[in-house]
């Protein structure tokens, strides 16, 4: 089984994740009047799909592969830090409520 072919579905399907949760987000910050963070989510997308991309292409370059993981990292730390601008209120009345 080719195991970077299976790394590059996975980095997609992050990619795909992200999307949903722009797809959410811009809903619900457009009922809650927040700012457009969503845009952040786009610049993961962009980052996870690069490093999805680059998986695929360069599968046997230790030093690409490198890249890739850092291309993913940032993709998926951007995605976090959009959605905690959408959804940390959810997280802090969980917290207020116990």
């Amino acid at each position: 089984m080719n195991w970077d072919l299976l790394d590059s579905a996975s980095f997609f399907l992050f990619t795909c994740v992200l999307y949903f949760l722009c797809l959410l987000s811009k809903r619900l910050g457009s009922v809650m009047g927040l700012k457009n963070y969503y845009y952040i989510y786009y610049a993961g997308m962009f980052f996870t799909l690069i490093s999805s991309f680059a998986e695929l292409i360069f599968q046997e370059a230790s030093l690409v592969h490198i890249y890739e993981t850092v291309f993913f990292a940032f993709g998926m730390t951007l995605g976090l830090l959009a959605s905690i601008k959408y959804w940390g209120w959810l997280i802090m009345e969980f917290i207020n409520g116990i």
